[in-house]
């Protein structure tokens, strides 16, 4: 039983990196990418995830995305400056309209699209990458992604 949870997770792995999972893709995954939809019904109740609260669905599904965003990243074997990882540096309450985020690099960031969310970490790990000709961030543990603009 196990073995077959841990398969259907690897098969979600491979589908996910290899699937054609290009930048546009990567962008609309903020959207669509969710566990419920890459499992078939019976290997989700075999992961035992069922038994997951919403709110702990949500938070895979936030991980999923992530995660996923590493791997185009990986894959494409980007290592320009188009996809910038780091941490926030100490406290983090979320964004509110202009928010500012200084980052462990030393990088600073401005939010640039109007937006409001609240979610308390500590040091959360940043993913700011190029879509467009523009710049979005996804912070860890917070579903949404932001547009901001690199002050310093």
């Amino acid at each position: 039983m196990k073995s077959s949870c841990i398969m259907a997770m690897a098969g979600i792995l491979v589908i996910v990196s290899i699937g054609g999972l290009g930048t546009q893709q990567a962008k609309g995954a903020d959207q669509v990418l969710r566990i419920k939809n890459l499992m078939t019904p019976s290997e989700f109740k075999l992961c035992g995830l069922e038994k997951l609260s919403r709110k702990e669905l949500a938070r895979l599904d936030s991980w999923l995305r992530f995660y996923t965003l590493h791997v185009v990243q990986a894959l494409a074997g980007d290592s320009s400056p188009d996809v910038i990882e780091s941490r926030i540096e100490g406290e983090f309450e979320g964004w509110d309209g202009n928010t500012i985020f200084k980052l462990e690099n030393g990088q600073i960031w401005q939010q640039s699209s109007y937006a409001y969310t609240y979610h308390y970490a500590y040091r959360p790990e940043v993913l700011i990458y190029k879509t467009n000709g523009r710049y979005k961030m996804k912070v860890e543990g917070i579903d949404e992604t932001i547009y901001v603009e690199r002050i310093k």
